[in-house]
């Protein structure tokens, strides 16, 4: 037998050996294609996520949602004992691309499994516990809230995953909207501290004067009219759990330096004394604002910044991550009918179509706002397209109606229309971004000119030359 009739049976032999021994060692596996759709699963995984019809072919993320699947078969990049909850188990996914030529043609993924978890059910007593624990939590929202199976926030999902393995600080910024607040909570959530405070703070909506008793607390009699007590502020109530900080770009210059060096200093001391006192909390920050902005017009620490900006994540706007629409509205629907007690309502698919095809401004929560709207103008138990085009106050027309419309001459509001926006994009880049002096150029009021870049939808400075208009 020669060298080339032996390699073709040593091939086998080594493959079948491979096969056998992955089986072995890997019982619970699954392998995707291109798409993201299942090619291949192991027995033993089947059996343990409770499957009663073959995935093969379907996208994994119909049966599990929060796959790393998709995200490996992007970007080509392996994952290694990445925490994953898959109902009510928590296991360690590894996976790693599947490559031929060069090009990723699908990925394998290998979970460790403690088995006396199953994804919808464990022993009976630590289910007691879990839901024990749930109670205390201050912090409602985990992972599974975060609705949605796009690339974009999938990612963010990893980022939460990764950065929960420390204490380091967390900036979140995303247009307001999205829902900074949900991924804080799913982050604390995801953390070893879980079972503590979260203590969340919107710096926004405390006068200034009160900031500082707010943050720090008060001494017995630090002053006239202070409790004799004195008052527990928020840093103490946060001890050993989280402090979420939203809308951290509001905060006056004079707490920021005294809240970096409590970050510095891991201590502190309340109004009216001289006491100090430890500090032991994770911080979460989230902004809507751009602070390298704020830090050019003196109005935030650039050394602050850099001390909370240790690991960021910033939420994409909803209108970046259309394909979850669906999945989001749906969700939404679903709390509305547990919150107003509403007639069971769902979307047509020519309504989520309408959906999709909106820019969103508002992003999630005027999605929200538009479909607890919507269900309680719906006399029916489906919202149809045209409803929705009336609640959103905009038709949109069907492609096909856009390609067939005939070309009529503007009107004199959008020539108007058109014009306002071309002079805001213009003092935009000739002021370079700052608001204050673009809003006295054009002769109008700094809110006034935050209403009319959002309402005609010009995206934030980035560099100049490139502003546009979408």
């Amino acid at each position: 037998m020669t060298v080339t009739q032996l390699k073709p049976d040593l091939d086998n032999q080594i493959q079948k050996v491979l096969s056998d021994s992955f089986l072995h060692y890997y019982e619970y596996a699954i392998a995707v294609d291109q798409n993201s759709e299942v090619r291949w699963i192991s027995d033993g995984y089947y059996r343990w996520l409770g499957l009663t019809e073959s995935p093969i072919g379907k996208p994994i993320v119909e049966i599990i949602p929060n796959s790393y699947m998709p995200m490996v078969v992007q970007s080509g990049a392996p994952i290694f004992l990445e925490p994953l909850e898959i109902g009510d188990a928590l296991v360690a996914v590894s996976a790693f691309p599947l490559k031929q030529a060069g090009q990723v043609v699908g990925a394998f993924g290998f979970v460790a499994i403690d088995k006396s978890q199953k994804p919808d059910h464990r022993d009976a007593n630590v289910n007691q516990d879990i839901k024990s624990i749930a109670q205390q939590r201050l912090a409602k929202y985990t992972l599974k809230d975060i609705a949605g199976s796009s690339a974009a926030i999938n990612q963010v999902k990893h980022f939460l995953r990764q950065a929960s393995r420390y204490k380091m600080p967390v900036l979140i910024t995303g247009e307001t909207g999205t829902g900074k607040e949900l991924f804080a909570q799913a982050l604390h959530n995801l953390s070893n501290r879980a079972e503590q405070k979260f203590v969340s703070v919107n710096v926004s909506a405390i006068p200034s004067t009160l900031l500082e008793a707010e943050f720090f607390g008060v001494a017995p009699g630090a002053y006239t009219g202070a409790d004799k007590k004195g008052r527990e502020g928020k840093l103490s109530l946060a001890n050993q759990g989280t402090l979420f900080l939203d809308e951290i770009g509001d905060m006056p210059l004079e707490l920021q330096g005294k809240l970096l060096r409590t970050l510095q200093e891991k201590e502190f001391e309340r109004v009216g004394s001289n006491r100090l006192e430890p500090f032991n909390a994770r911080i979460i920050a989230a902004t809507s604002q751009n602070l390298a902005n704020l830090i050019q017009q003196g109005k935030f620490r650039q050394d602050l910044y850099y001390r909370l900006n240790v690991f960021p994540i910033v939420i994409p706007p909803l209108r970046e991550r259309d394909s979850d629409i669906r999945e989001i509205a749906e969700k939404i629907l679903e709390d509305i009918r547990n919150e107003y007690g509403v007639f069971t309502k769902r979307l047509a698919s020519d309504a989520v179509q309408v959906l999709e095809q909106y820019h969103w401004p508002g992003n999630v929560r005027q999605l929200r706002n538009i479909l607890e709207r919507a269900s309680a103008l719906c006399g029916t138990t489906e919202i149809n397209r045209d409803l929705m085009a009336q609640v959103i106050e905009l038709e949109i027309p069907l492609p096909n109606q856009l390609e067939q419309a005939p070309t009529q001459p503007a009107s004199l509001a959008e020539i108007i229309e058109q014009t306002e926006r071309q002079a805001i994009v213009d003092a935009l880049k000739n002021t370079q971004g700052q608001k204050t002096e673009a809003a006295k150029l054009l002769g109008i009021s700094r809110p006034t000119l935050y209403e009319k870049i959002t309402r005609h939808q010009i995206e934030e400075y980035k560099a100049p030359n490139e502003w546009e208009l979408k």
